[in-house]
């Protein structure tokens, strides 16, 4: 997973992929989603959000999750999912890490919200992550860590940090089927609950671009970026998206091919 200052030398890539690959008979607008412990005050993010803008001609929104950055560790995922309703005829999601779990969130969740045409992922952790983001040596992040490993699918560590909500651990997959909030029910692993208009609404994207970091040391595994993750019950091998279950039973990819 690439800092903001990194993530600039991405913009061509993002720019080519959602404003010239992508034909639109006008600029619509676009909002930027940012991973956990950042905030859209932050400078660097300012500033990529305006270059993104300068470079595509079309008004960008940086939009924020909860307060602000210790929002991002704190709050569960179900909350900062947001209805766009300000977005009128349609609108892009550029999302950084985190911020593409949001990002599908609104796409699937969200009801007589307007629609989302292009979606333009950087390091996403789409089918989970093994392990939790390093959050660095404060007594908060010790803290965290503490939780984490007291228990990580319970309801208090479920409704009090939200990475707890998309750490998948492959060894423990009826515990993360049973307790986890967020990520079953996004990519419908759920048997017997999975909802069709999950994956209808997600496959009525125009374009999906999946940008994975080869030096991610982040994400485990940093193929969930592209949804590639370990078997079942295992931490080896590592899967591409096309030999999961997620993707062989159509969970999540239906009529996304």
């Amino acid at each position: 997973m690439a800092s903001v200052s990194q993530l600039t030398t991405f913009l061509p890539i993002i720019f080519f992929f959602t404003f010239i690959l992508i034909p639109t008979t006008h600029a619509i607008p676009f909002i930027v989603l940012h991973g956990i412990g950042d905030k859209c005050s932050n400078r660097g993010f300012t500033h990529f959000t305006k270059l993104l803008s300068d470079w595509s001609n079309s008004q960008g929104y940086c939009v924020e999750i909860g307060d602000g950055s210790w929002d991002s560790w704190t709050m569960p995922l179900s909350e900062q999912v947001k209805n766009m309703s300000q977005l009128g005829e349609g609108y892009n999601i550029v999302g950084l890490s985190q911020g593409n779990l949001i990002g599908r969130g609104i796409i699937e969740f969200c009801d007589g919200g307007p629609p989302v045409k292009n979606f333009i992922s950087l390091g996403g952790p789409h089918a989970g992550t093994a392990s939790i983001p390093f959050c660095g040596s404060a007594l908060i992040c010790i803290l965290l860590d503490s939780l984490l490993k007291l228990e990580i699918y319970s309801n208090y560590v479920q409704e009090h940090l939200a990475p707890s909500g998309y750490l998948k651990i492959p060894t423990d997959m009826t515990d993360y089927l049973e307790g986890c909030r967020f990520l079953p029910k996004l990519n419908n692993e759920i048997n017997g609950t999975r909802n069709s208009t999950y994956m209808e609404r997600f496959a009525s994207l125009q374009n999906l671009v999946l940008i994975m970091f080869d030096d991610d040391t982040v994400l485990i595994p940093k193929e969930t970026a592209w949804f590639g993750y370990y078997p079942y019950e295992a931490f080896d091998p590592i899967l591409p998206a096309q030999k999961t279950k997620l993707y062989k039973e159509d969970w999540r990819f239906e009529n996304v091919r």
